[in-house]
């Protein structure tokens, strides 16, 4: 890997309020300087060795190769690890921590919360600062964290995924009624806790969208597409009509932010694409047209190459016969359309779609291991911080922390950081294990952990 010299890459100081914190995170009273280590600053594929880092309240104000002091700080010495953005997992569930699975549509309300709350704090120790909720009500837990109640990423929360009555979002039990039909208290639990919600006709998509930006949605998800997970709706089934679409994008446009799409085959990105929506998540089978058009339209690709490509039959989450049809079909699509991804270049998130108990859950840095066979590690390192941190400025007026850049180390940007023991760059599973490998977590300013000798 190339290493970058320049004299000093920036010099800027500045202080930022603290916030109430729990009593395990470590807040600094005065600056802090990390020493000796070599940058990954999200964005470029040069590493910048022996370089010197100050952290000032909640962010960076400086990355030099000159010596520098700190007055009344304190000094980390990186002893040459690598310093880099804290991680961002691009498509979480938050909400969606249960165990067995099936408590996802049964579960209590409040122990449900309980739940997210410790998946959000293992996220944050797996070197995970930020995550981009793709599916759930997770408004109330994103509120817990940023009080400093207990830790936890920031949460890019998008509320419920909003999908058609049978859609992919439509996650009622035989026994259920409909919400509009039958009224809401019958209209099945994920509906009823707002972590789905099933809206048909443009007006009702409309009020759907506005409903989660009332309740503080950085983004708007829309089921427009088959789902794997789902019992009532063909995977080869496009949903929602252009009109829907087109209704969604332009109310959530109206608020300054953007619709991310679920569409997992190429007739629902299509339909997306038409509709003027700025994200796909999954994708993972698609026509070579269509690929070209997402680099001509700028359109983000968010896949996953854990849920196609990982060995499914202890998963509890994917046993059902109509499941497994949908992952083969799925699975057979993923690496076309990953060639066709890099072959035109497309602008590539780094995410998971990981939910359910703490068994499945440990294993989703294993998407770092499935990427391996497609991606080089810098370029996997350039998803999982700069890349994503692009998506999480479309946010716009809806970005729920707008004061500085995410996903990179630069002067002014959030102290969001970690220390790796090793160099990422050459061996991208080193990121796989936390307990390991990742010595020091900051997010905001404040560390969560410091195993630094």
């Amino acid at each position: 890997m190339r290493k970058l010299n320049p004299k000093t890459l920036t010099a800027a100081l500045a202080v930022a309020a603290s916030v109430a914190l729990p009593a395990a995170a470590q807040e600094a009273s005065g600056p802090i300087l990390f020493t000796n280590v070599t940058v990954f600053d999200g964005v470029n594929e040069a590493l910048i060795e022996n370089a010197n880092v100050v952290v000032t309240g909640n962010k960076i104000t400086e990355v030099s190769l000159e010596p520098l002091a700190v007055a009344g700080g304190r000094v980390i010495d990186g002893g040459g690890r690598t310093l880099m953005p804290g991680m961002i997992e691009g498509h979480a569930h938050i909400m969606l921590h249960t165990d067995p699975v099936q408590l996802l549509i049964s579960q209590d309300a409040f122990e449900q919360g309980v739940r997210a709350a410790k998946r959000a704090n293992d996220y944050l120790m797996s070197g995970f600062t930020t995550v981009r909720d793709l599916g759930g009500n997770c408004f109330g837990v994103k509120k817990a964290i940023d009080a400093g109640v207990f830790s936890g990423p920031r949460i890019y929360c998008g509320g419920a995924g909003i999908g058609q009555t049978s859609g992919h979002g439509d996650f009622r039990m035989p026994f259920d009624g409909h919400p509009v039909l039958d009224g809401p208290e019958f209209g099945g639990t994920a509906n009823r806790y707002k972590h789905t919600l099933i809206a048909d006709g443009a007006d009702d998509v409309r009020r759907s969208v506005r409903e989660m930006l009332f309740r503080g949605a950085s983004h708007i998800k829309i089921h427009a597409g088959g789902g794997v997970t789902s019992f009532t709706d063909p995977l080869q089934a496009a949903q929602y009509t252009q009109e829907e679409l087109k209704a969604a994008v332009e109310e959530a446009t109206r608020y300054g932010t953007y619709v991310t799409v679920h569409a997992q085959l190429n007739n629902s990105v299509v339909g997306a694409l038409d509709s003027g929506v700025r994200v796909i998540e999954h994708g993972l089978v698609l026509e070579e047209d269509t690929v070209k058009r997402m680099k001509e339209l700028g359109v983000f690709y968010s896949p996953q190459a854990f849920l196609p490509l990982q060995d499914v039959s202890g998963n509890p989450q994917f046993q059902a016969p109509i499941q497994q049809a949908k992952l083969a079909m799925v699975a057979e699509g993923t690496r076309n359309a990953f060639d066709l991804a890099r072959k035109y270049d497309l602008k590539i998130l780094w995410g998971t779609d990981v939910f359910g108990g703490d068994e499945i859950f440990k294993n989703f840095t294993q998407e770092f291991a499935f990427r391996d066979e497609f991606w080089s590690p810098i370029e996997q390192m350039k998803q999982v911080t700069g890349n994503n941190a692009e998506v999480l400025a479309l946010s716009g007026l809806k970005n729920p922390y707008p004061d500085a850049p995410l996903g990179v180390i630069q002067s002014g940007a959030y102290a969001d950081i970690i220390l790796v023991n090793g160099d990422p760059t050459t061996d991208i599973k080193l990121l796989m294990d936390a307990e390991r490998n990742i010595d020091l977590i900051m997010k905001d300013g404040v560390i969560y952990k410091n195993t630094v000798k």
